[in-house]
Order: structure tokens, then C-alpha cells, then sequence
């Protein structure tokens, strides 16, 4: 049956968390954060992408370096590659196609479809999370009567060949920090010591983020519906455990599959980020030159729609940034407001994501719209030899057909006639090969990989 083309809403809508009619693809072997082909260690492994942060540094074509976009303005547009949306016909909302029924088994394709995303909300899926983030977020060493403070300290003196400068960053870090962020901090140390090392996009390590967060005074804007040590522990978790980045009920899938990659490719830079936001400023420069922002409520308790403090809040900057200069993000109204305060969208559109992409990985990035099932099937062709796991700073966002809206999620790899993604709502899943013409409808691809034309 021909499939009926229709304008719907962008990206970015949230689910009502449904069980799923299929069950997901188990979590235990999930390497986190690092996606790691082996994990030797809990959830890290010699093959970690924090061993190739900064490789190299450059983008394609020096696209997202300051200059091509203003610095003083943190929404303002660059120009757009030639043929961003450039697909037949003007989208209101600029998102792919939607399905109409099937004749031969009508709702088959509808349950297929909403098997794809959501929480693992079953008993079992509950504990299996629960599981993994206690071993990655908890330390071994952790015993006796001394404060877990002192713990940390030790065991990073008796493990980590610290210098000087990193043993001063070490004790600024725990000076003052609460037992949960000095646990999150030292399982850290134990499991993946090299994330330590790994720098920003100043050269600045993580290490020297994390002391300069627990250094400075927090933004005015954010004082009264947070503390610094809420904030450094949610960061810190995010870093620990990756998979623990989740859109919860906001329309953030689009930004939160961008935070994940950010947190599991370059850790250092994802602190930076959030120590500038957090702190005196209440902006931080990405690399592509342009600003996220902290707003006054970013981190209320109201809006935060079951995620963490940090997920609330970069989530929160993002899709301000993303939406352009002329809407406002509206976190409680979950979606953005034109000059009239008339809700006019809830997610990003596939445009918009192209500009955060760029800007947070200071690569160039170009988005394509598929029209039809074919065009669906030409890209996997070209997705199916690369592996998100063993790149660094190129995620690759899916458009996940959901009916009314679409559903933004990052591509991992094909392998054994499947297509793996997570789905931000901390799930890593997979569809059968054939199922991702009809699915998949739209995609946000570096250009240098040649995916999108």
C-alpha cells in the first residue's frame, strides 16, 4: 500500500512512556559510557573514545568555528548548507512523512512501530537499570569508618600517578563535596581513570572542570532551585554512567541524543560546558562560537519532567538555542513560543537540529528528509559500514516515525541484519534491517561522511 505523505510536527514530542509490545535488546552487555567493544572493567574498556578525544581537533571545511556564526548572539542562525529541508514542497514543521493504515493487518505496523521507543518500564527493565547503575556509579574501595572524601583521595594517590597540579585539582574537587558526589567522583577514578585526562575544547582537562565547577559560585539564576553539590553529583552521574542521560516526559529527544554522544565522545567538554552555564556567566561558548544559555528556572524542580538537574538543564539550553532567535522555549509548557506566547512548536525541527549539531561538535552537519521508503533504504546503504562506537564527535540522529510526530534517536551500527540505536530514554534497541525504510524518515549525518548528499 502507498504510504501517505502529511506535514506533522518536528522531532522532539514526548512519549507517554507505553509498555512495549516487543521487548527491548538487553542493557547488560551495554558498554558505558565509553562504548567500548570489551569491558574488562565495569562498563569501560580498553577501546574507550575517551583514548581518541581530540583526535586531531579539525572539522570539515572549518564549518562551526567562530566567525561563520555570532558569538554575541547564542541563537542566532548560520547559513545553511545548500539544500537543508530541501526536499519537495515547504513543511510547515519540516519533518518526513507520515504513515496511513495498512490494509492487510491493520495496527501490525502501529505496534511494530511503537515497539521501537520508550523506557524499559517493565519490572525487569527497572531492575536491570537499577542494577547497572549501582555498580557503575558506586566504587569498590569504599569501606571503613573515614569519610568517603578521604577515600577517594586515598585510593586516587595509591592508583593514579597524580601530579602536583591534579592532586590540588583532586582535593579542590572534594573540599566540601557531599558523600554522593565523592562516591560518583571516585567511582570515576576506579573505572575510568582516563576519562580524567581527556580535554575540552581549551585544552582544559576534566579533572580541571570538575575543580573549577566545585570552585565557583552559582549562577544567581539558578540559586534558588539548586545547589552546586546537586549540580556537581548530576554531572558528575551523567559522566559516570552515560545511559543514565534521559528525555523523561519533555520534548528534548532531539538535544537529550545529543547530550548523551557529547557525554560518552568528549566528557571534558561536556563539563566545560556546564561549569560556564552553571557558573558566574550563565553562557557557555560551544565550539561552533555560538552560546547556550541558563535562564532563570532552567532548573526547577517543576520542569525537570523526571530527568536530573543537569539533563534538565542542558536540555532546557539547547532547545532555547535550537528554536532560533524569534521563539522562546517554554520548559513548563513543554515546547516553544512565538512574540504572542502562542505555542508554535514542541520539538526541533530538523534545520534546528542541524544548527545544535553543529555548533555543540563544531563539525558540518546537513539534514535530509525521506520522502519515500526508497530513500530510506539508499541511506542505511550508506550507514552500513559505520559505527558510531569507533568515531568521535560525528553522531548520526535517526527521525523515528511516531505518527503524529517523529522521534529522535542515535544510530550506532548495522550488524547481523540489524540496526542498533539508543533511544533517549536511556535504551539502547535495535530494528530488523528491513524495518528501517518504513520507520526512518529522516536524518542529521556529518557531511564528510557523504550520507546525505
Amino acid at each position: 500500500m502507498p504510504v501517505d505523505p502529511k506535514i506533522r510536527a518536528p522531532a522532539g514530542m514526548p512519549l507517554t512512556r507505553p509498555q512495549l509490545t516487543a521487548a527491548p535488546l538487553p542493557l547488560a552487555p551495554l558498554p558505558v559510557p565509553a562504548k567500548p567493544n570489551t569491558a574488562p572493567a565495569p562498563g569501560y574498556g580498553t577501546s574507550s573514545r575517551f583514548d581518541t578525544v581530540q583526535r586531531g581537533g579539525a572539522s570539515d571545511d572549518g564549518v562551526g568555528r567562530s566567525g561563520m556564526f555570532a558569538v554575541s548572539d547564542g541563537r542566532k542562525k548560520g547559513a545553511f548548507d545548500d539544500g537543508v529541508g530541501r526536499k519537495k514542497g515547504a513543511f510547515d514543521d519540516g519533518v518526513g512523512r507520515k504513515k496511513g493504515a495498512f490494509d492487510d493487518g491493520v495496527g501490525t505496523f502501529e505496534a511494530a512501530r511503537n515497539a521501537l521507543v520508550g523506557p524499559a518500564s517493565t519490572p525487569d527493565g527497572v531492575a536491570l537499570h537499577k542494577a547497572i547503575s549501582e555498580r557503575l556509579e558506586t566504587p569498590s574501595f569504599l569501606k571503613g569508618a573515614a569519610s568517603v572524601a578521604a577515600q577517594v583521595y586515598d585510593f586516587a594517590k595509591h592508583t593514579l600517578k597524580l601530579s602536583t597540579t591534579q592532586a590540588g585539582q583532586l582535593t579542590t574537587a572534594l573540599k566540601g563535596a557531599s558523600a554522593d558526589t565523592a562516591k560518583l567522583l571516585g567511582a570515576l577514578i576506579e573505572k575510568a581513570p582516563e576519562a580524567l585526562s581527556t580535554v575540552d575544547a581549551r585544552g582544559e582537562t576534566l579533572l580541571a572542570n570538575v575543580a573549577r565547577f566545585a570552585a565557583q559560585p552559582l549562577n544567581p539564576k539558578l540559586a534558588s532551585d539548586t545547589t552546586k553539590q546537586e549540580l556537581l553529583a548530576s554531572l558528575l552521574r551523567d559522566v559516570v554512567n552515560p545511559n543514565s542521560v534521559d528525555q523523561g516526559d519533555a520534548p528534548t529527544c532531539t538535544v537529550t541524543s545529543m547530550q548523551f554522544e557529547l557525554v560518552a565522545d568528549e566528557p571534558a567538554e561536556y563539563l566545560r560546558l556546564m561549569t560556564d552555564l552553571c557558573g558566574p556567566q550563565g553562557a557557555a561558548k560551544m565550539r561552533g562560537g555560538s552560546e547556550l544559555q541558563a535562564q532563570s528556572g532552567d532548573a526547577a524542580a517543576g520542569v525537570r519532567d523526571g530527568r536530573s538537574v543537569s539533563q534538565a538543564l542542558f536540555q532546557t539550553a539547547a532547545m532555547e538555542f535550537g528554536n532560533g532567535r524569534n521563539l522562546a522555549f517554554d520548559a513548563a509548557g513543554k515546547g516553544s513560543l512565538n512574540a504572542k506566547g502562542e505555542m508554535v512548536q514542541r520539538g526541533l525541527k530538523p534545520e534546528q537540529q542541524t544548527q545544535v549539531l553543529r555548533q555543540l561538535f563544531g563539525v558540518n552537519y546537513r539534514s535530509e528528509l525521506f520522502q519515500t521508503p526508497a530513500e530510506g533504504a539508499k541511506a542505511l546503504e550508506k550507514l552500513r559500514t559505520y559505527d558510531s562506537r569507533k568515531a568521535q564527535n560525528r553522531p548520526v540522529i535517526l527521525q523515528i516515525d511516531q505518527g503524529s510526530f517523529n522521534h529522535a534517536v542515535t544510530f550506532e551500527r548495522v550488524a547481523d541484519q540489524r540496526v542498533y540505536f539508543r533511544d533517549p530514554y536511556g535504551e539502547l534497541r535495535s530494528m530488523p534491517e528491513n524495518q528501517f525504510k518504513d520507520f526512518v524518515v529522516g536524518i542529521n549525518a556529518p557531511k564528510d561522511l557523504n550520507i546525505v548528499a
